[in-house]
């Protein structure tokens, strides 16, 4: 460029000894890059625009974009700041910030190139997981999946605010149980918001209006309709040839009616079976045994408040217990449900034997407590409770514990959970999605876009997520560059830190400093000061007068009449 300018100066103006540098005054912006043309100070030389960047090749008519605008989009799809906060980023350090126009338009480009890439990418999953079916000797038409969905706002928190559920914008995932990525192989967005507000009269129904329209299902939908969603997720499986037939969700989806309406209408040929969260269930026996009357008087504390916080903690310790029984029976006899069910038949009586002293049932039939060889109980390893805690020996103690290991070991849960499947990676999905579409953030127009970004980021990567992301937007990165060096750097450390938070040294370490901050807490007792509403006036109850003798309320009514 520089040579072309110092040539070209030459020519025009050959006796000049000027100094030639960029005409500032002239400068053109096209979002982050920049166009310019050199001017020499003495003479009235003027060179021609320059593009200080790459163009991306152009399918339709118009100006070619800035390949660095659509890098930009594609970087910015990947974490939770928006075109205003990117301004900011601009501006802080001193650099003209691009258009809200020009960046929005980019946005928009990106955003439905992301959308269709990865809608191949799932279809791509879902044959992978007909060959590796094929490669095991099972079914190729068969698929495992957990589900889960997530809301922009919780369905629950619109008291006052609006009459309907005040989450605007829902995304549901399927994943594959089939594997141990549990790679997603199935979403679908939901969306009541369009960057076109005022087009959406009273009577104005979904995509009626001219132009762009990103809802897609209209006002007075119920957006919490898990098993409509699902349905649609389910129909994509179909598809491309795949039936559910494991289907595990937490306790309060209705999914799995979804996939039992499929087949009952002859849609699909698979009978479904449903199992529940192993995650969720444990969170729903703890509330059982909190809410559970007659057992906050058994506690050996004193003090109602000291009763309160044992039986807390004791909800979580006998929660932990028989996750931890059924983890360890569901190891040891290799996945076989009926031998599960008839070892953990007798470790329920040891259970309740071992919260009342007596460990020699534990000896003989539990996998995770024992007082032989100088091993630990279970209540000396515990977190929550101390080393001296034992409840009294009596009938009716045994009863309420009984019924407190039954909610988890008994047959009704154990069938449910025969699996030992969870949505944990479903629940990772939605705190990535949340990483991208953040809650304090609203993205109309773009939102689909954001939601297949931290799919696709899932499923792939962060390092291959953004080159394939950047090669399918026209703007591919040159491989060994130092650009492709840093996120490969970034690919390898996230693999390595997954890999980390699944092995026994860190489990270790979360569990020992559990221990430690139980130790403190028992040690300084930690005080809460918070209270609702504490600031406002309260109506304060008229203290009880002492009851009248009768003989007094009848002298009193004579003495009345008398007057």
């Amino acid at each position: 460029m520089w040579n072309e300018v110092f040539i070209e100066h030459r020519q025009i103006s050959p006796m000049c000894t000027g100094f030639i540098s960029w005409d500032l005054s002239a400068e053109q912006q096209r979002g982050a890059a920049w166009r310019e043309k050199a001017s020499c100070n003495e003479c009235s030389y003027h060179s021609k625009m320059f593009n200080l960047y790459n163009e991306v090749i152009a399918k339709k008519r118009g100006r070619r974009t800035a390949a660095i605008n659509l890098s930009i989009q594609v970087a910015l799809n990947h974490i939770a700041i928006s075109t205003t906060g990117l301004q900011k980023l601009f501006l802080g350090s001193n650099i003209p910030a691009p258009s809200t126009s020009s960046m929005q338009h980019s946005a928009n480009v990106v955003s439905e190139i992301i959308e269709e890439y990865n809608q191949k990418d799932l279809v791509q999953k879902r044959k992978l997981i007909k060959e590796i079916n094929i490669l095991r000797g099972d079914n190729p038409n068969i698929i495992n999946i957990q589900a889960d969905g997530m809301y922009n706002n919780p369905i629950y928190s619109g008291m006052g605010k609006t009459p309907f559920q005040p989450a605007t914008q829902c995304t549901y995932n399927m994943l594959e149980n089939n594997t141990y990525k549990h790679s997603i192989v199935s979403t679908r967005q939901v969306s009541k918001l369009c960057s076109n507000k005022s087009e959406h009269k009273t009577k104005t129904k979904v995509k009626s209006h001219k132009g762009h329209c990103s809802a897609n299902i209209e006002m007075h939908d119920s957006i919490g309709s898990e098993e409509r969603w699902a349905k649609d997720c389910l129909l994509d499986l179909k598809n491309d040839g795949l039936e559910v037939q494991e289907i595990t969700t937490d306790p309060d989806s209705s999914a799995f009616r979804a996939a039992e309406s499929l087949f009952k209408a002859g849609t699909t040929n698979t009978q479904p079976i449903h199992f529940l969260d192993t995650r969720h269930v444990s969170a729903n026996h703890r509330n059982f045994i909190k809410k559970m009357s007659g057992l906050k008087e058994i506690m050996p504390a004193r003090l109602v408040s000291e009763k309160d916080k044992m039986l807390k903690r004791f909800a979580l310790d006998m929660a932990a217990r028989c996750q931890a029984e059924y983890n360890a029976a569901f190891d040891k006899f290799n996945m076989d449900s009926v031998r599960v069910k008839v070892h953990l038949s007798y470790a329920c009586h040891a259970i309740v034997s071992c919260y009342q002293g007596d460990h020699n049932g534990c000896t003989k039939y539990s996998l995770v407590c024992s007082n032989r060889n100088s091993l630990k109980t279970w209540t000396e390893k515990s977190a929550y409770l101390k080393n001296n805690f034992k409840l009294n020996k009596s009938e009716n103690t045994a009863a309420l514990l009984r019924e407190c290991v039954k909610y988890r070991l008994g047959p009704t849960m154990l069938n449910r959970t025969c699996k030992n499947t969870n949505t944990q990676k479903a629940e990772a999905t939605n705190r990535a999605i949340r990483a991208t579409v953040p809650s304090n953030v609203t993205f109309t127009r773009n939102y689909k876009g954001r939601v297949h970004t931290a799919i696709h980021n899932v499923n792939n990567g962060p390092g291959e997520s953004i080159v394939k992301l950047c090669k399918a937007a026209g703007v591919p990165i040159e491989p060994g560059s130092r650009a492709a060096r840093g996120l490969k750097n970034i690919q390898q450390h996230n693999e390595k830190h997954k890999l980390y938070k699944q092995s026994k040294q860190y489990t270790d370490q979360r569990c020992s400093k559990k221990h430690e901050l139980y130790k403190i807490y028992d040690e300084y007792q930690e005080e809460k000061d918070y209270e609702k509403n504490k600031l406002l006036p309260t109506k304060r109850l008229a203290a009880k007068q002492p009851q009248e003798y009768s003989f007094a309320k009848k002298l009193r009514s004579r003495h009345v009449k008398n007057k």
